[in-house]
């Protein structure tokens, strides 16, 4: 048995560039994550970290998309989620799907998470949370100025 956090936002961009900032790394890394994999297709990885002010990892993602339609819909299976502390969560399920509508599109993140026990019911928790703030900025990416973060990491080599 699961449970589902589901949350929406409307967006003044197409489709497409919806669906590609959760399917580019380099989008992916613009507004969303420290670290992000992705093999778009049926049993490719789909992978993102985060990362806390000090550069220290929070949590590793991975999950292996089941299907997608670009522009249209992103379903990520076997997601495990590995927190730097507490318990692994395995078995989680994300849908993404993007509706054009007037101006712009409709992202739609429903996630479906085990019912197994006190840190399932955490992270369910803090999923909704969480998706309300990272929606907010994949709007104010998609809509802003699309500038890319990056970090330079200091100690290498000079050319």
């Amino acid at each position: 048995m699961s449970a589902t956090v589901v949350r929406s936002i409307a967006v003044h961009a197409p489709a497409t560039d919806v669906f590609d900032a959760f399917t580019r790394v380099s989008d992916l890394l613009s507004w969303l994550c420290e670290g992000a994999l992705v093999g778009l297709r049926p049993g490719g990885n789909w992978a993102v970290g985060f990362t806390d002010l000090r550069g220290m990892t929070e949590a590793t993602v991975l999950g292996k998309i089941v299907e997608y339609e670009r522009g249209s819909r992103l379903v990520v299976g076997e997601i495990s989620v590995e927190p730097r502390e507490g318990e692994a969560l395995t078995g989680i399920r994300l849908e993404l799907t993007f509706a054009d509508s007037a101006g712009g599109c409709l992202v739609t993140v429903r996630q479906d998470v085990p019912e197994s026990g006190p840190a399932y019911d955490r992270y369910r928790g803090e999923a909704g949370e969480g998706w309300e703030t990272s929606l907010a900025d994949l709007k104010r990416w998609l809509e802003g100025p699309r500038d890319r973060r990056f970090q330079i990491e200091a100690g290498l080599p000079e050319m």
